[in-house]
């Protein structure tokens, strides 16, 4: 007895068949709501760390009287 091709769904891991993705709609729209969130926050922390830097590069030029 062989196994048929198949893979699971990327959300709710329900097997599928080989040449898709997702089982529903619905698991398709999670998945992009996790994927455009994901990116929002990896945004966010580029942003925060690239201020963070600068401070520092500013406070490097600056020196230690701060002028």
């Amino acid at each position: 007895m062989a196994i048929q091709q198949h893979k699971h769904c990327l959300v709710c891991e329900k097997a599928i068949p080989a040449d898709q993705k997702f089982c529903s709609d619905r698991c398709e729209d999670i998945f992009e709501g996790r994927r455009k969130k994901a990116r929002r926050t990896q945004i966010l922390f580029y942003g925060i760390f690239a201020v963070i830097f600068g401070w520092f590069l500013i406070m490097a030029f600056l020196g230690p009287g701060g002028g």
